[in-house]
């Protein structure tokens, strides 16, 4: 199953190269953009105490609890875009020796150097290397335990088992999808029962399942399970631009290269070996049940309980990568060979220029760090801001304490703590608040990222019913509302 092989020099500096590549693709225009409300609120957990972030993880965060760990350290080096984001460059960089490690493993050198390359130019895998989340991570141990899974199968040993279990567990930390992925590998070594030690096997299943439980408690009994609730239903459409992002967003034609890559790949790899090596052919049911299992386990789930969002499940890029390298590999004609690599990269980096065009566009982002300075700017003494969701208010106060622009002078509604923002599900201002700010000040802010909608209305409408003069401005999808001079209330006629 495994390639026992030892890569010559000019390999190592072709590596080298990719990893490099792959670094400048990553870091090239790394702090252009704002922190949206996901990052703001990685680096608010990364900073406040020990004592909230413990009470965080158990109430409502326990999420990417990995990542948070990490990022607690790492903000240390400093709090900008660039340098927070660094760390997910970091995991998402390493994700392409691992990918050529697990490639070479499975179907040879050839196939490792080029899934390597694939990686490193997919705009879907670079983008979520942009991002100050755990995705990169994610992905990342996902493929470093697939390798343990195959090298402790082959070669069992305490080290390779101890590995598995270690790196399997850490997926599940970095993101609890993670249990989409140990569902799917443990379905494929089902497959291979004939030549698993299942003792050693279900040993380690056991301490998986043994390292993950304060993690499932945490969910399932402690969290508010509220973190899922803004998503909806998939439709067609979504699938579709799934099937896009999977693919390295590089339009339809690079969906199609990949659907006849993999699909005639497959076909031909397990047709040729079928009558030669079951173990061959397990490697692409290792990499299929990988790849589709997860989709269609949450795309079912979401028939009920929406859970599909396409970053969720960037773990099932690796299969597609790995199967469409295979299946280059087995292009004999080195003209075809050429000519199908450059039409892959061509789109494929088109789907990258793309992505740094949307990435450099202001109008398209959460743009909190604007938003937040032009408040702070204009504010006046006394003056009212207003959240329509609770939540966004940790990306403004983050903006609010790296710009070291004081707000004493204003009054910021909800009046929640770090630790209540932290644990509690978001909220939208009540009718009782609304009456009370209207009352009571002359001035209000309204700040929304979620805007228009019915939700945003209801903050809306008794502002506007009660303040004579009102002016907005957008950075991107953040919107700042001002009210402002008040309309008295009529004069009651006094009885005669």
């Amino acid at each position: 199953m495994g390639a026992r092989w030892t890569p010559p020099l000019r390999f190592r500096l072709w590596l080298i190269l990719v990893v490099a590549m792959a670094t400048a693709l990553r870091l090239f225009r790394l702090g252009t953009k704002s922190f949206w409300l996901d990052e703001a609120t990685s680096v608010v957990l990364a900073r406040v105490d020990r004592h909230i972030f413990v009470a965080a993880l158990i109430h409502r965060q326990a999420n990417m609890a990995l990542y948070y760990v990490l990022l607690r350290g790492w903000i240390r080096l400093g709090s900008s875009e660039f340098v927070i984001r660094c760390l997910s460059v970091l995991a998402g960089v390493a994700a392409i020796p691992a990918i050529y490690l697990l490639g070479a493993w499975l179907f040879g050198p050839k196939a490792g150097r080029l899934a390597a390359l694939l990686l490193c130019v997919h705009a879907f895998h670079i983008r979520y290397s942009q991002e100050a989340r755990a995705y990169s991570l994610f992905m990342l141990l996902a493929i470093v335990s697939s390798l343990f899974l195959l090298r402790s199968l082959e070669q069992p040993s305490r080290k390779n088992w101890g590995g598995y279990i270690i790196l399997s567990a850490l997926m599940v930390y970095a993101q609890v999808f993670g249990g989409w992925m140990l569902l799917a590998e443990w379905l494929s070594v089902y497959l291979l029962r004939h030549r698993v030690r299942w003792k050693q096997f279900l040993v380690s299943v056991a301490m998986i399942c043994l390292l993950i439980s304060p993690l499932a408690g945490c969910l399932l009994f402690a969290s508010d399970r509220s973190q899922l609730h803004w998503l909806t239903k998939p439709t067609l459409h979504d699938l579709y631009e799934f099937s896009l992002d999977m693919t390295g967003d590089g339009g339809p034609l690079l969906l199609l290269a990949y659907l006849a890559l993999v699909l005639g790949g497959v076909g031909l790899a397990v047709s040729h070996l079928k009558s030669h090596s079951s173990e061959g052919v397990w490697k692409y049911w290792f990499l299929l049940i990988w790849l589709v299992l997860p989709v269609a386990l949450v795309l079912a789930i979401s028939l009920c309980w929406p859970a599909f969002e396409p970053r969720f499940l960037i773990f099932c890029l690796p299969p597609l990568v790995l199967l469409a390298a295979d299946a280059l590999t087995r292009v004999r004609s080195k003209v075809l060979f050429a000519a199908a690599l450059t039409i892959l990269l061509g789109l494929s980096l088109n789907g990258t220029y793309s992505y740094y065009r949307g990435r450099a566009d202001a109008e398209h982002t959460d743009n909190w760090r604007d938003a937040t300075r032009y408040i702070l700017s204009q504010a006046r003494a006394e003056d009212a801001v207003l959240f329509s969701y609770s939540e966004e208010r940790l990306a403004f106060d983050e903006y609010q304490r790296q710009l070291q622009m004081a707000g004493y002078r204003i009054h910021e509604f909800p009046e929640e703590t770090d630790l209540e923002l932290l644990t509690l599900r978001p909220s939208r201002p009540s009718a009782e608040l609304l009456n009370d700010i209207v009352a009571g000040y002359d001035r209000v802010w309204v700040i929304t990222a979620f805007q228009p909608n019915a939700a945003s209305r209801r903050v809306e409408a008794p502002l506007a019913a009660n303040f004579s003069e009102h002016s907005e401005r957008s950075f991107g999808f953040v919107r700042a509302d001002l009210y402002k001079d008040r309309i008295p209330p009529p004069e009651k006629n006094s009885s005669k």
